[in-house]
């Protein structure tokens, strides 16, 4: 399992829409293979700062998922939306099964794409 946690910055002034264009990102996401979880949660003492988690079962179906149209659609309207630039990290659970290096027979863990 892949979780990646991703914070945004948002423009106080263009939050409601920003969060239906979230709201979208949601429906569609959670629809595809290998979503197995996927939501935004508001801050609490910063009601501009939200944090997206979301879980997948594997490396390849986040791969997968960052090469939909409604990713590519997203990432090209968000950036009207922050304040500044989104923080991702990822997190490979320890049960994900490695995959071969390319550059030797080692095994290694899983390339995590940032965005």
């Amino acid at each position: 399992m892949i979780m990646v946690q991703s914070t945004f910055h948002i423009l106080p002034e263009s939050r409601a829409e920003l969060l239906e264009l979230m709201k979208e990102m949601v429906r569609l996401c959670r629809e595809e293979h290998g979503c197995l979880s996927y939501e935004y949660f508001e801050g609490l003492t910063d009601a501009n700062q939200i944090i997206l988690l979301q879980e997948w079962e594997s490396a390849e179906t986040l791969q997968d998922h960052y090469q939909t149209k409604h990713m590519e659609d997203f990432i090209r309207q968000l950036g009207d939306y922050l304040e500044s630039d989104v923080v991702t990290r990822s997190y490979v659970s320890p049960d994900e099964p490695p995959v071969a290096n390319k550059l030797s027979d080692e095994k290694a863990k899983p390339e995590q794409t940032i965005h």
